[in-house]
Protein backbone atom coordinates (compact mmCIF):
# COMPACT_ATOMS: atom_id res chain seq x y z
CA UNK A 1 0.00 0.00 0.00
CA UNK A 2 1.70 3.27 -1.02
CA UNK A 3 1.41 6.34 1.23
CA UNK A 4 -1.25 8.33 -0.30
CA UNK A 5 -3.33 5.00 -0.38
CA UNK A 6 -3.06 4.32 3.52
CA UNK A 7 -3.46 8.33 4.14
CA UNK A 8 -6.77 7.68 2.27
CA UNK A 9 -7.81 4.48 3.72
CA UNK A 10 -6.72 6.28 7.57
CA UNK A 11 -9.01 8.96 6.79
CA UNK A 12 -12.27 6.81 5.60
CA UNK A 13 -11.65 4.98 8.52
CA UNK A 14 -10.60 7.19 11.72
CA UNK A 15 -13.12 9.71 11.33
CA UNK A 16 -12.06 11.16 14.69
CA UNK A 17 -8.23 11.09 14.73
CA UNK A 18 -6.71 10.86 18.57
CA UNK A 19 -5.06 13.92 18.73
CA UNK A 20 -2.64 12.55 21.31
CA UNK A 21 -2.05 9.56 19.19
CA UNK A 22 1.53 9.87 18.86
CA UNK A 23 1.52 10.07 22.76
CA UNK A 24 -0.87 6.95 23.54
CA UNK A 25 1.38 4.61 21.02
CA UNK A 26 4.54 5.70 22.95
CA UNK A 27 3.29 4.15 25.54
CA UNK A 28 3.50 7.18 28.13
CA UNK A 29 0.05 8.30 28.62
CA UNK A 30 -3.65 6.89 27.76
CA UNK A 31 -7.26 7.46 27.09
CA UNK A 32 -10.83 6.78 28.26
CA UNK A 33 -11.93 7.55 25.24
CA UNK A 34 -9.39 6.02 23.06
CA UNK A 35 -9.96 3.57 20.26
CA UNK A 36 -6.91 1.56 18.91
CA UNK A 37 -6.70 -0.29 15.48
CA UNK A 38 -4.20 -1.24 13.02
CA UNK A 39 -4.02 -0.59 9.64
CA UNK A 40 -1.26 -1.94 6.73
CA UNK A 41 1.08 -2.90 9.60
CA UNK A 42 0.60 0.24 11.59
CA UNK A 43 -0.68 1.63 14.67
CA UNK A 44 -3.25 4.28 15.21
CA UNK A 45 -5.63 5.58 17.75
CA UNK A 46 -9.10 6.88 17.38
CA UNK A 47 -11.31 8.94 19.72
CA UNK A 48 -14.95 7.93 20.82
CA UNK A 49 -15.81 11.40 22.50
CA UNK A 50 -16.58 14.49 19.98
CA UNK A 51 -16.63 16.94 22.84
CA UNK A 52 -13.51 15.56 24.08
CA UNK A 53 -11.99 15.69 21.01
CA UNK A 54 -12.08 19.13 20.74
CA UNK A 55 -10.60 19.85 24.33
CA UNK A 56 -7.69 17.55 23.57
CA UNK A 57 -7.22 19.77 20.67
CA UNK A 58 -7.86 23.25 21.84
CA UNK A 59 -5.51 22.10 24.90
CA UNK A 60 -2.59 20.06 22.60
CA UNK A 61 -3.09 23.82 19.77
CA UNK A 62 -2.30 26.01 23.15
CA UNK A 63 0.77 23.96 24.26
CA UNK A 64 1.87 23.82 20.54
CA UNK A 65 1.62 27.60 20.33
CA UNK A 66 4.00 28.53 23.62
CA UNK A 67 6.49 25.27 22.49
CA UNK A 68 6.89 27.11 18.99
CA UNK A 69 8.90 29.52 20.77
CA UNK A 70 10.60 27.65 23.10
CA UNK A 71 11.77 24.64 20.65
CA UNK A 72 12.64 28.04 18.07
CA UNK A 73 10.61 26.62 15.38
CA UNK A 74 9.30 29.18 12.71
CA UNK A 75 7.13 26.82 10.68
CA UNK A 76 3.79 27.18 9.69
CA UNK A 77 3.17 22.86 9.62
CA UNK A 78 3.24 20.14 12.01
CA UNK A 79 5.90 20.19 14.36
CA UNK A 80 8.98 17.65 14.17
CA UNK A 81 8.17 14.40 15.62
CA UNK A 82 10.39 14.48 18.25
CA UNK A 83 9.08 17.83 19.29
CA UNK A 84 5.47 16.59 18.89
CA UNK A 85 6.83 13.54 21.27
CA UNK A 86 7.62 16.04 23.74
CA UNK A 87 4.81 18.18 23.50
CA UNK A 88 2.47 15.51 23.79
CA UNK A 89 4.15 13.59 26.56
CA UNK A 90 5.44 16.39 28.52
CA UNK A 91 2.14 18.47 28.00
CA UNK A 92 0.25 15.51 29.85
CA UNK A 93 2.68 14.98 33.12
CA UNK A 94 3.06 18.82 33.15
CA UNK A 95 -0.95 19.09 33.59
CA UNK A 96 -1.02 16.20 35.50
CA UNK A 97 1.95 17.64 38.36
CA UNK A 98 0.16 20.92 38.02
CA UNK A 99 -3.40 19.52 39.20
CA UNK A 100 -1.85 17.00 41.69
CA UNK A 101 0.20 20.12 43.53
CA UNK A 102 -2.73 22.52 43.25
CA UNK A 103 -4.58 19.86 45.24
CA UNK A 104 -1.84 19.92 47.90
CA UNK A 105 -1.88 23.49 47.46
CA UNK A 106 1.72 23.84 46.44
CA UNK A 107 2.56 25.58 43.28
CA UNK A 108 5.74 27.42 43.58
CA UNK A 109 5.00 30.87 41.39
CA UNK A 110 1.31 31.46 43.37
CA UNK A 111 0.11 32.39 46.47
CA UNK A 112 -2.57 30.01 48.28
CA UNK A 113 -5.34 32.65 47.66
CA UNK A 114 -5.42 32.57 44.47
CA UNK A 115 -6.19 28.47 43.98
CA UNK A 116 -9.11 27.25 42.81
CA UNK A 117 -11.23 25.31 45.73
CA UNK A 118 -12.34 22.57 43.02
CA UNK A 119 -9.14 20.95 42.08
CA UNK A 120 -9.19 17.36 43.25
CA UNK A 121 -6.93 14.71 41.71
CA UNK A 122 -7.58 11.22 43.19
CA UNK A 123 -7.89 10.37 40.04
CA UNK A 124 -4.81 12.04 38.96
CA UNK A 125 -2.22 10.52 41.15
CA UNK A 126 -1.45 7.35 38.60
CA UNK A 127 1.57 6.74 36.99
CA UNK A 128 0.51 6.73 33.25
CA UNK A 129 -1.71 9.84 33.02
CA UNK A 130 -4.90 9.30 31.69
CA UNK A 131 -5.63 12.27 28.86
CA UNK A 132 -9.54 12.24 29.26
CA UNK A 133 -9.26 11.92 33.64
CA UNK A 134 -6.88 15.34 33.29
CA UNK A 135 -8.58 17.48 30.33
CA UNK A 136 -12.08 17.24 32.63
CA UNK A 137 -10.26 17.96 35.92
CA UNK A 138 -8.43 20.54 34.12
CA UNK A 139 -12.20 22.03 32.94
CA UNK A 140 -13.00 21.83 36.85
CA UNK A 141 -10.30 23.56 37.74
CA UNK A 142 -9.79 26.53 35.39
CA UNK A 143 -13.47 26.89 34.09
CA UNK A 144 -11.77 26.34 30.30
CA UNK A 145 -9.01 24.38 28.35
CA UNK A 146 -7.93 28.46 27.91
CA UNK A 147 -7.71 29.13 31.39
CA UNK A 148 -5.13 26.17 32.23
CA UNK A 149 -1.85 28.38 33.28
CA UNK A 150 0.10 26.82 30.60
CA UNK A 151 3.65 28.78 31.80
CA UNK A 152 3.02 25.98 34.45
CA UNK A 153 3.09 23.27 32.31
CA UNK A 154 6.25 24.46 29.98
CA UNK A 155 8.84 23.21 32.32
CA UNK A 156 7.52 19.64 31.74
CA UNK A 157 7.82 19.96 27.76
CA UNK A 158 10.95 21.49 27.75
CA UNK A 159 12.85 18.61 30.67
CA UNK A 160 10.83 15.80 29.09
CA UNK A 161 13.31 13.67 27.77
CA UNK A 162 12.48 11.44 24.51
CA UNK A 163 14.07 7.88 23.78
CA UNK A 164 17.98 8.31 22.04
CA UNK A 165 18.24 7.72 18.64
CA UNK A 166 19.53 4.00 17.81
CA UNK A 167 22.97 3.54 16.65
CA UNK A 168 22.95 2.52 13.30
CA UNK A 169 24.79 -1.14 13.03
CA UNK A 170 27.93 -1.08 10.80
Amino acid sequence: MDEDSYRQTYNRINNAPCVFEKGILSLKSQCTYQHKFHLADRHCVGCTDTVMQLNCKAFLDHLRKQTRFIFKINIDGPLPHNKEIKVQNGGMLGIQKLLVSQSANQLPNEPPSQLPEKCSTSDTDQSLPDIAVLMQKSIECYGSIEAVPYNLIMPSVTNYKTRPKRQKSK
